[in-house]
């Protein structure tokens, strides 16, 4: 896609990323030990790719809890060596997945994992479908116009509540790519829950409503839905109503709806100028968190370099008028406004879980509030937030 004549180039595909053996695979994203007994639907790896003609952008979103960040580095190298950092890995945090960071094993007393529930054979698989992805997105690219919109979603809370404070971002953001003759190459769909409808109980492997969504976009609208979670954290979750794989539906069945309305009023809008600019900053957390260097010492979770501090990143790109900014973990609703308060252009669309998961990434005031006790044992530091919005800081500069 590079070297071609300016102006927006766009491709998609989707493949399969369901575990060939999925059968008694740890699930994660709710207590351990929690062993698949059927496939419910499939989870698919979702790829957009876009150039300017001078520098791409490739957004994979998956069906998936997380992915750490040096797993991600390798399937960065893997896809390429020259723009590694225009591509985003950008996890759904489907609870209804396999585990693939580790945490979701065996356990003490359901609380301390002694031993990973990574499967190898399935993230070489994964690893090998993403780049496998990207390579079909490549092949479908093609000239293309960026069509935008944004609105609220679930704004009475039938589906979507704030377990911790009334503060939540109901809001549905809508980037849609078409070709010149007005076929449609992909939907990218930002939004903020947590993928939980099927509790804590559910032992189906899912894509749970994104998925819903995402296949009744394509099926009405036509090429590829992309699905990228934003403020979720501490804690966004689904309310399903009646039982969980009929709440899942509901709720997926409803955003896809709020979607399509979405797509046909941005088709209807002018279309935008697409310049690409992708920055990428390194950053370093303290570990402060002990239970995490616990795990890592023991080797339950993927494999980080140092049990000291964490090396991580967050990344920011602008499309044209667009702002995308991408963070390595599941960001708290109060936090992500400070974020997208700062930042230029419209709509702003945050990506969560983006080349890393963290987990919670929270406000320092919140490790002073015992409403989120939970949420501050499943982060690395109370400086994390500080030092994200300070590396933000230094890309916008």
């Amino acid at each position: 896609m590079q070297g071609a004549k300016p102006g927006l180039v766009a491709g998609a595909a989707k493949i399969n990323i369901t575990p060939t053996q999925p059968l008694g695979m740890y699930l994660a994203g709710f207590g351990s030990q929690r062993r698949c007994r059927r496939v419910l639907d499939p989870l698919w790896a979702r790829t957009l790719v876009l150039s300017d003609g001078v520098e791409p952008l490739v957004v994979v979103a998956l069906d998936l809890i997380g992915l750490s960040h040096p797993r991600c580095k390798k399937i960065q190298a893997r896809i390429t060596r020259r723009f590694p950092n225009s591509v985003w890995l950008v996890s759904t945090h489907n609870h209804q997945s396999p585990d693939t960071l580790g945490l979701w094993g065996p356990s003490f007393a359901d609380s301390l994992p002694y031993r990973s529930g990574l499967d190898p054979n399935y993230l070489s698989m994964l690893e090998e479908r993403i780049v496998q992805s990207v390579q079909a997105a490549l092949k479908t690219a093609r000239p293309a116009r960026l069509h935008t919109a944004e609105g609220q979603f679930d704004t009475r809370g039938r589906f979507i509540n704030n377990e911790r404070a009334a503060e939540i971002d109901r809001g549905l953001r809508l980037l849609q790519l078409d070709d010149t003759k007005g076929q449609p190459i992909a939907s990218l769909i930002q939004h903020a829950c947590h993928p939980a409808s099927l509790g804590a109980a559910g032992h189906d492997m899912s894509a749970d409503y994104c998925g819903v969504c995402c296949r009744q976009v394509e099926k009405k609208a036509g090429g590829v839905a992309l699905y990228v979670n934003g403020a979720l954290g501490a804690m966004v979750t689904t309310r399903p109503p009646g039982d969980a794989p009929a709440g899942m539906r509901k709720l997926g069945i409803a955003l896809g709806r709020a979607t399509l309305r979405l797509i046909a009023r941005a088709r209807r809008q002018a279309q935008v100028e697409p310049r690409i600019q992708v920055r990428r900053q390194a950053v370093t957390l303290p570990l402060d968190n002990h239970f995490y260097a616990l795990l890592h010492v023991m080797g339950v979770v993927d494999h980080r370099a140092s049990t000291r501090d964490l090396e991580t990143e967050v990344s920011f790109c602008t499309l044209g008028p667009v702002s995308l900014t991408a963070l390595p973990g599941e960001a708290a609703p109060a936090l992500a406004k400070e974020i997208l308060a700062r930042l230029p252009g419209k709509p702003k669309l945050l990506f969560s879980l983006t080349n890393d998961e963290l987990g919670y990434l929270l406000p320092p005031e919140f490790f002073h509030d015992p409403r989120y006790r939970y949420e501050c044992t499943m982060t690395p530091s109370p400086q994390t937030a500080t030092r994200l919005m300070l590396a933000i800081e230094q890309m916008l500069d």
